[in-house]
């Protein structure tokens, strides 16, 4: 993470160096380009966030492990069974209720098959997916906007105490 904080700092001035020791952040600067008045005010007032903002950072760390995990789970069908909410399993899903709709439409109105994240195979009408569509799109969106709302919340946290109250799990 003092990865993060160089890069805050070399906005303001090329670093040397930056070490990190029992919570004092100690700066090398080049010979040659030593701080104005105006950058050291800058870096203090960065430094001085810092605390904060580390702690804000494992805690979107921790947010992000949780909806990795979520990912990993799916999300449970009214049937039993669990499809993938990551991105690709979004669009596939998509892409097989959409070519449903365009054979329906041509009269074609055999099942469709989706797999679920078992590898299992389930046949559904195109009424069926409609329906399931729906309530895995709503599912989606509130997990996203889950996501979106837990991550607002540590970033916008002010103490360390409002961090910790945070509940990363989604």
């Amino acid at each position: 993470m003092l990865n993060i904080l160089l890069s805050k700092l070399q906005n303001i001035i090329p670093i040397k160096a930056i070490v990190e020791r029992n919570s004092t952040i100690d700066i090398e600067y080049f010979i040659d380009n030593m701080p104005s008045e105006s950058q050291l005010l800058q870096i203090s007032n960065i430094i001085d966030q810092w605390p904060l903002e580390k702690i804000k950072l494992e805690k979107i760390k921790l947010l992000d492990e949780s909806w990795k995990v979520r990912l990993r789970t799916g999300w449970e069908t009214p049937d039993g069974y669990n499809l993938g909410i990551d991105i690709s399993d979004v669009t596939l899903l998509n892409g097989a209720f959409t070519l449903a709709k365009e054979a329906s439409l041509m009269g074609m109105n055999n099942p469709t098959s989706i797999v679920d994240l078992d590898g299992a195979s389930h046949s559904l009408s195109l009424q069926d997916l409609t329906t399931l569509m729906l309530q895995y799109g709503q599912a989606r969106a509130s997990l996203s906007n889950s996501y979106a709302s837990i991550k607002q919340s540590i970033n916008m946290a002010t103490t360390t105490e409002e961090l910790e109250a945070i509940n990363t799990n989604i």
